[in-house]
């Protein structure tokens, strides 16, 4: 049994752009993240592509995104699924705080009281998407998400990519599972 996982990142939010780690903080998308949205799917419908089944994290930016997808797609009459395990990672007392070098680098040491860490959250992703696969078999399956749990999934799969890989909002990643197995991927297309 094989599941085609497609992965995206949720569009532009105000916190994107002004460099603020967003967390768990529920921001909605803006203008440029909507647009955004519109390509990706614009791109997937030049594909013919169709989903089985739409998967969203529960904050309100990777909703909308799935959402556009969906009605760009004319498949409103499948239902978005909400998931607890696709949220973005807890980046604790990180979250608001502007993005430096020198904030990353302690987020990739996992630095930050209360912060979710990396070996944590790729556990959390990657039983995700098994469980999804599992759940899902033999379909194709729309998963919006975000920047840490999409990043974390696949430093689990390719070790030339960390959790500081550049993943651009409204990006397309894929997971393929067969029988329980990841066989195939590729990140940030």
């Amino acid at each position: 049994m094989t599941t085609k996982i497609w992965l995206v990142r949720h569009g532009q939010t105000d916190w994107n752009k002004e460099l603020l780690i967003q967390g768990r903080f529920d921001k909605p998308l803006n203008d440029t993240g909507k647009e955004q949205l519109k390509k990706t799917a614009l791109k997937m419908a030049a594909l013919d592509m169709q989903f089985d089944a739409y998967l969203c994290s529960p904050l309100q930016r990777a909703i909308a995104s799935c959402l556009i997808i969906k009605e760009t797609l004319h498949q409103e009459n499948l239902p978005l699924v909400k998931r607890e395990n696709l949220i973005e990672r807890e980046f604790g007392e990180a979250d608001g705080i502007k993005i430096t070098d020198a904030v990353y680098a302690r987020i990739l040491k996992d630095d930050y009281k209360g912060i979710e860490k990396s070996a944590d959250i790729q556990k959390r992703a990657t039983t995700e998407i098994l469980e999804i696969a599992r759940l899902y078999p033999n379909q194709n399956v729309l998963v919006v998400t975000h920047s840490h749990f999409i990043k974390a999934l696949f430093t689990t799969l390719d070790s030339t990519l960390t959790f500081q890989s550049t993943l651009a909002n409204g990006s397309l990643n894929y997971v393929e599972i067969t029988d329980g197995k990841i066989v195939d991927f590729y990140f940030n297309k």
